[in-house]
């Protein structure tokens, strides 16, 4: 059997810390091509994960290698464009979160992967990590029975990233865009995906530049410069309604004055029991005593998962855990969120985007 030919489209901190060791090490892949403008960080990353060939521009990839896959690990700004590039030369898509700028063009590259009929898979994480893959299938059983309210957050105390992600022209927005997403999707996803009705954001750049001692901030590949601007918010919160009367209350910050979450913090209530991410446990009552079950499970490599499931995918030809339907679904809710804090009011979805078309 021949090996699926990959290539991946740049050369920063996602594409080596969660693609670029996932292929590699894959037995069905075989990783031919990475492009990116930087030419010197690419080169040195083709080195380091034995990647073939190098290029500074990604049609002259397309043009140059048959691939069968491609890994989209750009500028927020950038993912649309590459992602109609890789489809009309007939390769299958996955691009790093968020989808895109807006819902406009997020519809835009559905239509086209609907064309194409190949794959587009959002790069959503934490839907393959153990913990939550175990959590969703004590939720599909329904031990928990109707879930009627979750509470999702990820509050960071001082950890706004460098470069082009304060930018709104290029990020989309702040940490709604960034971590939001992942935030929000986790709990989407975990709560069954129901249809959204009403969002009442709340997008506030509270503590904005700031010269605290803090170590470890993520950093763009791509340097600031003075041009850079902070145009976005540093803090969001949002009450989202869905049809089927669930509510999820949402917040996400990369500084604020107040306790850091470790990582993506989710609780949910139904009426049967609930359940909290971190750390993983069951709440609920047993012959009229309230009972609380700590869940073990193995921690795994979300990534990895994520890349292979991506390829399995392709070679089976199975739906993705996340395609570009889901991935529209979350733009609609976190350009919602994004409206409804600039009207400074509740928005019906179903309203709102009708409007716009």
């Amino acid at each position: 059997m021949n090996k699926m030919k990959v290539g991946i489209i740049g050369a920063g901190a996602i594409a080596e810390m969660a693609h670029l060791p996932f292929y590699t090490n894959h037995p069905d892949v075989e990783l031919v091509a990475l492009t990116d403008f930087n030419e010197e960080r690419a080169q040195l990353m083709a080195q380091q994960f034995n990647v073939k060939r190098v290029y500074s521009k990604a049609e002259e990839m397309f043009r140059n290698e048959k691939l069968d896959a491609v890994s989209i690990c750009t500028r927020n700004d950038t993912h649309i464009e590459f992602a109609k590039m890789a489809l009309q030369y007939g390769v299958h898509v996955l691009v790093e979160k968020p989808l895109a700028l807006n819902v406009k063009e997020a519809l835009e590259l559905e239509r086209a992967v609907e064309e194409a009929s190949k794959i587009c898979m959002v790069g959503m994480t934490h839907r393959f990590r153990n913990d939550t893959t175990a959590l969703k299938r004590v939720i599909d059983a329904g031990d928990l029975g109707n879930i009627y309210y979750v509470k999702a957050r990820m509050l960071q105390r001082r950890n706004t990233p460098s470069g082009w992600f304060t930018d709104k022209s290029k990020s989309g927005g702040g940490p709604l865009m960034d971590i939001g997403v992942h935030v929000l999707d986790l709990a989407w996803w975990l709560s069954g995906q129901p249809d959204i009705a009403s969002v009442s954001g709340h997008l506030v750049q509270g503590i904005g530049h700031y010269q605290t001692m803090v170590e470890g901030r993520w950093e763009s590949a791509v340097k600031a410069s003075p041009s850079y601007s902070f145009d976005v918010e540093d803090f969001a919160s949002a009450f989202l309604r869905f049809k089927n009367g669930l509510v999820i209350q949402l917040e996400v910050s990369w500084a604020i004055n107040g306790l850091a979450d470790e990582g993506i913090m989710i609780e949910l209530f139904g009426t049967k029991a609930g359940a909290r991410l971190k750390p993983l446990s069951l709440y609920s009552e047993h012959q009229q005593v309230l009972t609380e079950t700590k869940l073990n499970v193995p921690a795994n490599n979300p990534y990895q998962e994520e890349i292979h499931h991506f390829i399995q995918s392709i070679l089976c030809s199975n739906p993705t855990l996340i395609d570009i339907s889901q991935g529209v679904k979350v733009m609609k809710m976190l350009e919602a969120i994004s409206e409804s804090s600039r009207q400074k009011k509740e928005v019906n979805v179903e309203n709102l985007f009708l409007a716009k078309k």
